[in-house]
């Protein structure tokens, strides 16, 4: 078994599309590994924003997000290994982290580059990925 959890972080970037198809490939060399998407979105916040239009920026936030990783569905369904995809609020590079620690993942699968547009080797969250993680990371140009 070359690894029997993988996290693959999604943002329906064409980087995160990549890395999703590479997960899928290295899950279809065993059927006991498993296969989990996360998306993270981050809630804008500002003096601003409070009350309800907090929550219904906050709501609209997670609704797109359960929307980004639905998109994955028609990808995940080929796979016979157990899959799932999950949502989670808060600063991507800690999340990501957090939820493959508290998770037990073996791999962690990234583009090097989201939907920021700058145009750089590594983004800021794959590149606080790599330097942070303690288990292996994929990055995906």
């Amino acid at each position: 078994m070359l690894f029997s959890k993988i996290l693959v972080s999604y943002d329906d970037s064409d980087l995160s599309k990549k890395a999703l198809q590479k997960a899928v490939d290295l899950a279809r060399i065993d059927e006991n590994t498993e296969l989990d998407v996360l998306n993270v979105v981050t809630v804008p916040t500002n003096q601003f924003i409070v009350g309800d239009v907090y929550r219904e920026v906050r709501e609209s936030t997670l609704k797109y997000g359960h929307e980004v990783v639905k998109r994955t569905d028609k990808v995940l369904d080929e796979l016979p290994n157990a899959t799932h995809t999950f949502v989670k609020e808060g600063q991507p590079v800690r999340t990501i982290l957090d939820f493959a620690s508290q998770n037990g993942y073996d791999l962690i699968i990234i583009g090097s580059r989201g939907l920021s547009g700058v145009k750089e080797f590594l983004g800021s969250v794959s590149h606080g990925v790599v330097q942070r993680s303690k288990i292996p990371v994929l990055i995906i140009k």
